[in-house]
């Protein structure tokens, strides 16, 4: 399903705006499937995933006025739902413990890329949500979204040395997993 883009778009924008139920029925539909993708790479499952993107839609939904037209509609969305996502996995248990903002780096943590050659998108998704929830949150923000540790950091309220520490756990856990095959 393509994207909305110009006039079409902004019409849609502005019912939502207007909170025209039909309008919000529209682009909850249009771009379900993308939030949806989106959600479950940070979710254990689909039903985690439902109320993470639900949740993001009301956001949406609620925040459409501040939206200015500046940058990607869809981006703007996006942010929403990744935003809704981490703030679900906060909440489910808050991580307490700290690691120093030393660097942790050790290579047994760095797996080669040819070792996922074997895996289709969905099996590497599987994997990925059997992560614990902050280093699953960890892992995607900076490997799927490009995040910085010092950004991943500030959004997760923990110190960069615990978003290192949470990369490669990460990273080796899922290692185990794929030797597991």
């Amino acid at each position: 399903m393509k994207s909305l883009k110009g006039a079409e778009l902004k019409k849609l924008i502005q019912g939502c705006t207007d909170n025209n139920r039909r309008a919000q029925k529209v682009l909850y539909e249009k771009y379900f499937g993308t939030m949806m993708s989106i959600s479950l790479r940070y979710c254990a499952d689909w039903d985690e995933s439902m109320e993470v993107v639900n949740s993001g839609f009301l956001k949406i939904f609620l925040k459409i006025k501040s939206y200015t037209g500046k940058g990607s509609f869809e981006g703007w969305m996006k942010r929403i739902i990744i935003n809704t996502a981490l703030d679900y996995l906060k909440s489910l248990k808050p991580y307490s413990e700290e690691i120093g903002d030393k660097n942790t780096f050790d290579n047994d943590y760095y797996i080669e890329n040819t070792a996922l050659n074997n895996f289709s998108v969905e099996d590497i998704l599987k994997q990925v949500q059997t992560l614990p929830p902050m280093t699953r949150a960890v892992f995607n923000l900076y490997i799927m979204e490009g995040f910085k540790h010092k950004d991943i950091a500030a959004k997760l309220g923990i110190s960069e040395g615990t978003s290192h520490w949470h990369l490669q756990n990460a990273r080796k856990l899922l290692q185990e997993k794929i030797n597991r095959f």
